[in-house]
């Protein structure tokens, strides 16, 4: 069939104008399964988002340098507080030959010993406990103020009488007539409180073990010669339950029957084990209390002890 001029006319308008379509409006292409390139060139841009400002990074703070020299020494401890107790009343003493007096209290009685070097100012005292068959004034002699260092001696001495007299032994259940004694003497000299030491032979330092230990907080220390302190009951209830750790100094005698030196090691075993300072020495010897074991090792050891 033949068309019309017109008609082919109007034909030849619609193929033009869809010409000029198809030039504005890209027809999209799919590609290969996983290609989204197509895709991609055709979808919708979003728009932009406002650019963000990054937060400021804290700065770190300054790490000091490494000290390059010494380190300074720590500030210095503070020497424990002295407090001698205050000034005695004073009293009238009696004197020997030998410079020795003897006085009562209303538990016993006791002598006491007070050196050229006394001057008045508080004095360290000793306590002196004799042994089985011994006495106060004799003790005095050899075992608190011994005749070899007598002179140079810086400590006031006093050795007390056990209550039922010269000779016999100490028990557990004295405590009361040694510390009437300490009372007393405190009374006539001035006795620094803080630096009071007690000590014993034999049956002596058995109620110095007991009497110390439970009461520790009266005592700078102990000194013992030829004794034990299982003697005094419970070893490591005692020291277990002591106001503070007190020193101890003990002589053995090795060849002592009466108490026998595994029996004694046995005991500063135990004291140590609870925190009590022993300071131990072992010398030949039997059950004899000798001058040269307080003058010459156990008295010079008291010179720096004080109750904290």
């Amino acid at each position: 069939m033949r068309l019309s001029p017109h008609v082919w006319s109007a034909v030849a308008c619609v193929c033009a104008a869809a010409a000029c379509e198809s030039q504005s409006v890209p027809i999209p292409r799919i590609g290969a399964r996983g290609d989204t390139s197509a895709l991609a060139e055709e979808a919708p841009v979003a728009a932009a988002a406002p650019p963000t400002t990054a937060a400021p990074e804290s700065t770190p703070a300054a790490v000091p340098p490494a000290p390059t020299g010494p380190l300074p020494s720590p500030p210095p401890t503070a020497p424990p507080e002295d407090d001698p107790g205050p000034p005695p009343a004073g009293c009238a003493v009696t004197r020997d030959g030998e410079g020795f007096f003897r006085r009562t209290t209303p538990e016993g009685t006791y002598v006491g010993y007070v050196p050229a070097s006394y001057t008045g100012a508080p004095m360290r005292l000793f306590v002196g406990l004799h042994g089985c068959g011994d006495d106060a004034y004799n003790f005095a002699t050899w075992g608190v103020a011994p005749y070899d260092t007598r002179a140079a001696q810086d400590w006031i001495g006093i050795s007390v009488e056990d209550r039922l007299g010269p000779g016999r032994c100490w028990s557990q259940s004295e405590d009361d007539v040694v510390l009437a004694a300490i009372e007393d003497i405190s009374r006539c000299f001035w006795v620094h409180r803080q630096k009071i030491v007690l000590g014993g032979f034999s049956s002596g330092g058995e109620l110095a073990y007991g009497l110390g230990l439970r009461q520790a907080s009266r005592f700078a220390g102990l000194l013992i010669e030829c004794s034990t302190a299982s003697e005094a009951g419970d070893v490591e209830a005692l020291a277990q339950a002591a106001a503070w750790k007190l020193p101890v100094a003990h002589v053995a005698h090795v060849g002592d029957s009466v108490f026998p030196i595994a029996t004694v090691r046995a005991d500063w075993t135990k004291l140590t084990a609870r925190g009590i300072p022993v300071a131990t020495r072992e010398v030949a010897g039997g059950h004899d209390g000798t001058a040269g074991d307080w003058a010459g090792w156990l008295l010079p050891r008291m010179k720096t002890w004080r109750t904290p």
